[in-house]
């Protein structure tokens, strides 16, 4: 497969930041197609990005979000994989190259991931925080379930995907407020053929700043995360359908009603009721001062009728939870804490 790559950078208000971006885009010792997408931003980015006029393709507009900017630089690219990068975050030189040599012989529809480190305002990189997903999967489908399942995130920019693949699967959903990067590659995962993972190189992701969407915790924002979860869910469940697939979405939870019911036409056993479980307690737990959110999970409860002390939850909570039920065992955590 042609190995050319476009490297798609959003960028909204991240003067600061978007030089270093890009510069770490353009210094790749594979040569890529570097596309930098301005989303109406208020505070000099643009200047920034017109710096590099004839190193990179650029594109102003008004504000529509991340979401709506990446599909438009999607749209403006050539290569045959993709690469996000939001301009906050920063690429290793050799990250390209060593992914694209990892995939050049793998299967159709194989994607690439790597470690990451949290990035810090004054310079300092945390060291790498291992965890138990960060290694090959044979399918895509078997890393997404194990997210969901244990917890964890795999930030936009680990990511190398074929762009055809990326195109099977959907544009970025421009009506998410939240989750918006789960949603997409939850959806490429689907459909992926094996997930790579390439230790020999780890990307910086720029610790959240006030105002990040990971940390807005409204309730627009929690509906987006149960939007996204209920695609996704449903998607897994259509492809499988057993215990391990129900544990991982029950863990993720975020608006389950169809997703469950497709995963379960698909795959109705141990392994898929379990991780359907996982995935709603934990986005239950997590919207736990939401009434109705808590019911919700508590009916899917009761449907999936199985045991389980959900991993990804904390220790307490998973102990109260697993053997009490959503509903009383946060009420348990409550009367403990108080």
């Amino acid at each position: 497969m042609d190995s050319t790559v476009s490297i798609i950078v959003p960028c909204y208000n991240k003067g600061a930041y978007v030089a270093s971006a890009i510069e770490s885009a353009l210094a790749q010792t594979h040569t890529c197609e570097v596309i930098v997408v301005d989303d109406g931003s208020t505070d000099g980015s643009l200047n920034e990005i017109k710096g590099f006029d004839r190193r990179v393709r650029w594109v102003t507009g008004p504000n529509r979000g991340g979401c709506a900017a990446r599909n438009t630089g999607v749209d403006m690219s050539s290569g045959n994989y993709l690469q996000f990068l939001d301009a906050d975050d920063i690429l290793p030189p050799e990250k390209i190259a060593r992914q694209l040599a990892a995939l050049m012989d793998a299967p159709e529809g194989a994607v690439a991931i790597c470690p990451w480190s949290f990035l810090h305002d004054n310079g300092c990189i945390d060291p790498p925080d291992p965890r138990a997903h960060w290694r090959s999967y044979d399918t895509g489908l078997a890393l997404l379930l194990d997210l969901w399942l244990l917890g964890g995130l795999f930030p936009t920019h680990t990511w190398l995907v074929p762009r055809a693949l990326a195109l099977e699967s959907g544009q970025w959903n421009t009506d998410l407020a939240a989750d918006q990067d789960g949603e997409y590659f939850g959806r490429i995962l689907v459909r992926a053929g094996p997930a790579l993972f390439c230790a020999d190189t780890s990307v910086q992701y720029r610790h959240p700043p006030e105002g990040a969407v990971s940390r807005d915790k409204s309730r627009r924002a929690c509906e987006s995360r149960m939007q996204a979860f209920e695609t996704v869910a449903e998607r897994i469940l259509d492809v499988q359908d057993d215990r391990t697939a129900r544990r991982a979405c029950l863990s993720r939870m975020q608006a389950f009603e169809t997703v469950a019911e497709r995963i379960l036409d698909v795959q109705d056993d141990r392994t898929a009721r379990r991780a359907c479980l996982s995935r709603i307690r934990k986005t239950a737990y997590a919207l736990r001062d939401f009434e109705d959110m808590v019911a919700q999970a508590a009916a899917w409860e009761r449907r999936l009728s199985v045991v389980d002390l959900s991993p990804s939850l904390p220790p307490v909570a998973r102990l109260l939870i697993g053997l009490l039920g959503i509903r009383r065992g946060l009420a348990a955590r409550s009367l403990l804490k108080s």
